[in-house]
Formats: C-alpha cells, sequence, structure tokens
C-alpha cells in the first residue's frame, strides 16, 4: 500500500533542490519544517477526533467544518 504524503510532506520534496543551491541554513530550514510537521500532526489528530464527534451530531458537513477551523 503506498503511503499518502501530506502537503508538508510534498513541499519539502519541492523545496530540497532550492535549499541545497541556496543561503538558507540548514538548521533554520529544519527547525522551520519540524516545528510546521508537529503542527500538522496536531490538526490531523485534532481533525479525527472532531470526526467521531461530527458523526454523531450530523449537523454539519466537512466543507463547513473546514470553513469554520482554517478559514
Amino acid at each position: 500500500m503506498k503511503k499518502t504524503k501530506t502537503a508538508i510532506e510534498s513541499l519539502i520534496e519541492k523545496i530540497q533542490p532550492l535549499i541545497d543551491r541556496s543561503k538558507i541554513s540548514d538548521t533554520m530550514l529544519h527547525s522551520l519544517v519540524e516545528e510546521h510537521l508537529d503542527m500538522e500532526k496536531q490538526q490531523i489528530i485534532d481533525a479525527y477526533a472532531q470526526g467521531f464527534i461530527e458523526a454523531e451530531q450530523m449537523d454539519k458537513g466537512a466543507e463547513q467544518y473546514y470553513n469554520e477551523t482554517y478559514k
């Protein structure tokens, strides 16, 4: 089974060649990426937990949840 990439994982793959040619410190970049991976992980955990609540209430769709949470 192929692992689905998160948005941040895809971003890392795309920016890595640019990083290799730039003057951005690896340490700084690594720190930023790790911070955002942690944020993304927590968002996924929160969304999963919220899904159980929503399934019980069935009064709000995924689109509405996204708009209320992220916009």
